[in-house]
């Protein structure tokens, strides 16, 4: 919203947005409370008045209906017309008789009237008015009163009255106020320019007011971009200050830390696996130094030394390319794109897998625990590599002959490879899923195991879409670890 009222160069903060924001607000909501204010007294003022002129027009008319008093004006109309030698004699004697009926009536000294009569030619006849400069106006209408302005009409000023015009009998009556020198309207057209005046500090204290608060309000997200731009590499343990002020702010905060612990969590775990890296290489490394120094020294006279160096060579290096391939499949599998699946038979697949496996180790013992009508919608070809990884694992830390039993639990949507071998502590069960991690160390270079096995099939489980764990009662009483598939991708044939 601030980009669509402020223009992209210009560089402003957010408090200073809002709080310019909210002084425009105000500004706006004054003027308009100050045009609906005026505008509602004005109107009552002019209902107040016109009730008022009503009123006056009424009773002036009260006076003129009496028949005598009538007849009597008429008379002096139809004279003032054809009689021109008399004229301001009988001018004067009908402006006497109006004067006498209206001052009967009591009507206040501000208001202005005119009692005039219309002859047979259409043309008016005044009779009497306290005010002859004023125009004869047409009759008003349903008896309400009509404003009526002039532009220039006396020579200092403009004609601004408020009249009513109706019949009486025979005679007209024209009744008016002078809207130019009423103190109440000149004060309500004033009014607008008054508050406007009024509205100018209205406006800075609510800039001021707006900038403070908001300033306050959002002093958590200048701690937040302030402990953001703190953190580094070495300082990812730092955390964000959590207002306690349960709203999206404190939410915000919480969001962040939770953001900076994965980071922390994720920046250590490839810093660990770094150093395991560095440490794997090393070892091997130095193997292949120390032989190709004992080759360069006595390899070519000692056949003893030569068939060892190259036998303990071929070794190292199969087991470095074995290292790289692992870590080359693991990053390839961390970003898989989401593998096609197909409905298989899972009896169907156990048996070829272990199958395959018979021909490397025969003398392990096959155990499967599946239904051969029992169906799983996944992809075998990464299904066949996490088997393989997790019998693969089973028969290297079990004690010869081992034994390894391939359980799928149809009802869980589960499969469970268990064997009955080295086992595993209970303070190394959370971090055997983790890359490079090793529970013996000299088990690992015994089997020639790079700590990457279980992790592959972690990813690789993870890319189906479904979760891995480990169980172990402890050293030397064997593991089971299940892979545990969606709930909808469960079928049954039949």
């Amino acid at each position: 919203m601030f980009r669509r009222i402020f223009p992209k160069d210009i560089r402003l903060s957010i408090s200073t947005r809002i709080a310019l924001i909210f002084g425009i607000l105000t500004f706006f909501f004054v003027a308009l409370s100050t045009y609906l204010i005026t505008n509602t007294l004005k109107t009552a003022v002019l209902n107040q008045k016109s009730d008022e002129l009503l009123e006056n027009t009424i009773r002036i008319s009260h006076e003129f209906k009496n028949f005598e008093t009538q007849s009597e004006l008429v008379k002096l109309a139809i004279r003032l017309s054809n009689d021109k030698t008399t004229r301001w004699q009988n001018l004067q004697n009908s402006f006497d008789i109006v004067d006498r009926h209206v001052r009967q009536a009591r009507i206040p000294y501000y208001v202005s009237y005119t009692i005039y009569y219309i002859a047979d030619d259409n043309v008016p006849i005044f009779l009497g008015s306290n005010d002859p400069y004023l125009p004869l106006l047409p009759i008003t209408e349903y008896m309400q009163p009509v404003r009526h302005l002039e532009k220039n009409y006396y020579t200092d000023g403009d004609l601004n009255i408020l009249y009513l015009s109706i019949p009486a009998g025979s005679l007209n009556i024209q009744t008016s106020l002078n809207m130019e020198v009423d103190s109440i309207d000149k004060l309500l057209t004033k009014l607008p320019i008054v508050m406007l005046f009024f509205a100018i500090p209205l406006l800075l204290i609510s800039f001021v007011t707006a900038k403070f608060l908001s300033s306050r309000m959002l002093q958590p997200v200048a701690d937040i971009t302030r402990t953001a731009n703190e953190i580094s590499a070495s300082q990812l343990d730092k955390r964000i200050p959590e207002p306690n002020s349960k709203d999206e702010l404190q939410e915000l905060a919480k969001t962040f830390n939770l953001l900076f612990a994965r980071l922390q969590q994720d920046f250590n775990r490839e810093r660990r696996f770094t150093s395991d890296v560095s440490h794997e290489l090393r070892t091997p490394l130095a193997v292949l130094l120390g032989h190709l120094d004992l080759l360069r020294r006595w390899g070519k006279t000692d056949t003893d030394i030569l068939d060892s160096s190259l036998e303990t060579l071929y070794s190292e290096t199969k087991s470095m390319q074995s290292l790289v391939e692992n870590l080359l499949l693991l990053s390839r599998s961390e970003r898989q794109a989401p593998p096609e699946k197909l409905l298989i038979k899972i009896n169907y697949l156990l048996n070829k897998i272990v199958n395959d496996l018979k021909l490397v180790s025969p003398e392990v013992s096959f155990s499967i625990e599946c239904l051969e009508e029992t169906v799983l919608f996944t992809n075998p070809d990464i299904l066949t590599q996490i088997l393989r990884i997790l019998i693969t694992n089973s028969i290297f830390y079990s004690p010869a002959p081992a034994k390894v039993t391939l359980l799928f639990n149809e009802e869980e949507q589960s499969l469970s490879v268990i064997d009955k071998g080295n086992g595993i502590a209970k303070k190394d069960l959370p971090h055997i899923f983790e890359r490079l991690y090793r529970t013996d160390e000299s088990r690992n270079h015994r089997t020639g195991g790079s700590g990457l096995g279980l992790a592959i099939a972690k990813t690789l489980a993870r890319n189906l879409g479904a979760q891995i764990y480990a169980k172990s009662d402890g050293l030397e009483k064997g593991t089971c670890i299940t892979i545990l598939f969606p709930k909808e991708t469960k079928y049954t044939q039949k």
